[in-house]
């Protein structure tokens, strides 16, 4: 099998880089094996002929493993429980019933440790268009890294995961927003990454990480991911109709539908996996393209997926995957009880006053845009009574107070920004 930093772009990673080495982060001392068996997750409905019990599930016992220096691919059609799955797996589900193991290091999920060694990347950017990227990490870092963290290394921090992630030549570069123009969409991807890097977490988990890029963006981003994964963390994507060269990228590939699990297993034993089946891949097509129109339910041209289902069920792979949880309970060493520190309430408070009021004097949309529609307001209302004479009584007032009023309580909830 192919490791996953063997692609054909390595030339001109060779390129991009000047064939000066790469910066490296600093090595693991807590690597993390993340599995998940027998997961189950429902949340109630309304009792219908498909949920007489009232409750609707979204997963359905399924299984998988993800090791260090992994690169685990979530991959399905629409609505198959990819998110639902990933959500359950960074802990970011409250509600609902769950059922199954959620193990790290073979061991029970212990809810203080997970969230000490792991970090999340949600599908949508929450970035703030005024900073730079410099200023992004900085505010981050002290907000992430404990207090006794001294400001030199926090620079040194933020300077090696910039560099780490191909941010370096961008340093200086505004995120944007509508108003100004500022890094592309990938940039703002791996920025979002390189923010959840600043703790050197063990475990990375990232929703959609290729979402609404373009090809090259996506190729750019994975590429850093991959490179992560060098580093020896462990990695757990979710990710929707991958071309045909990031899909070269994976170690191992889940594949889902309808919240069960059609394949768990090594991406280089998926193609003849579904072969076995009697679903050979064309030679020209890409193969997570084929498998994910293979098993979507909502057309008429999906393959037998409860016969897919059962052969999985009874494939070695499966075997395999259920050995290697078992051992993983009896071998691994034990993660011992951390907990994550964090800064202090009052190094919290002032980063973010000062966030706040930087962004309140740099964003036109927060305070001028603003003005402009109290200026407007004023002019309209002022031209209303400018003929009027002086005799006016008090009710005739009431109209103005009443416009007045409504605008200033409706605009302060208008987000211009």
């Amino acid at each position: 099998m192919s490791s996953p930093q063997s692609t054909p772009y390595a030339a001109l990673d060779s390129l991009e880089t000047g064939g000066k080495p790469e910066p490296t982060y600093q090595h693991l001392t807590n690597p993390c094996v993340l599995s998940w068996n027998n997961l189950s997750y429902s949340v109630a409905c309304r009792k219908t002929a498909a949920a007489p019990d009232g409750k609707k599930t979204i997963l359905d016992h399924v299984s998988g493993r993800c090791a260090p220096g992994e690169l685990t691919a979530i991959m399905g059609p629409s609505g198959s429980g990819k998110t639902t799955l990933v959500d359950l797996l960074a802990d970011r589900i409250s509600s609902g019933d769950v059922t199954g193991d959620i193990e790290l290091n073979g061991e029970a999920r212990v809810t203080k440790t997970f969230r000490a060694v792991t970090s999340y990347v949600a599908q949508e950017d929450s970035l703030l268009g005024s900073f730079t990227v410099l200023e992004t990490m900085r505010m981050a870092a002290k907000l992430s890294l404990p207090t006794s963290v001294s400001s030199k290394q926090i620079e040194a921090r933020v300077d090696d995961v910039v560099e780490a992630m191909g941010l370096a030549t961008c340093r200086h570069t505004l995120v944007g927003d509508i108003f100004r123009k500022g890094l592309s969409g990938g940039q703002k991807r791996r920025l979002s990454i390189a923010i959840e890097l600043l703790s050197n977490p063990s475990i990375l988990i990232l929703d959609e990480p290729t979402s609404g890029l373009d090809s090259s963006a996506t190729h750019n981003v994975m590429k850093f991911i991959v490179k992560l994964c060098a580093e020896g963390k462990t990695v757990v994507c979710t990710i929707h109709q991958p071309s045909s060269l990031v899909y070269d990228m994976f170690t191992n590939v889940v594949v889902l539908s309808a919240g069960q699990t059609v394949y768990c297993g090594p991406r280089a034993k998926m193609t003849p996996h579904f072969a076995a089946a009697g679903h050979d891949c064309p030679q020209y097509m890409n193969p997570a393209e084929y498998f994910i129109s293979l098993v979507n339910t909502d057309f008429d041209d999906h393959a037998d997926v409860p016969k897919l289902l059962q052969s999985y069920a009874q494939s070695e792979t499966r075997r395999q995957l259920a050995d290697r949880i078992e051992a993983d309970r009896k071998t691994l060493q034990h993660l011992p009880d951390i907990e994550q520190p964090s800064p202090s309430a009052l190094r919290q408070f002032g980063v973010l006053m000062y966030r706040n009021l930087v962004n309140n004097v740099r964003n036109p949309g927060i305070y001028w845009i603003r003005l402009f529609m109290y200026f407007c307001l004023s002019f309209m209302v002022g031209t209303m009574y400018l003929s009027t004479n002086d005799d006016l009584t008090e009710e005739d007032l009431v109209p103005l107070l009443f416009y007045v009023q409504a605008f200033l309580l409706k605009v302060r909830y208008i987000n211009v920004a």
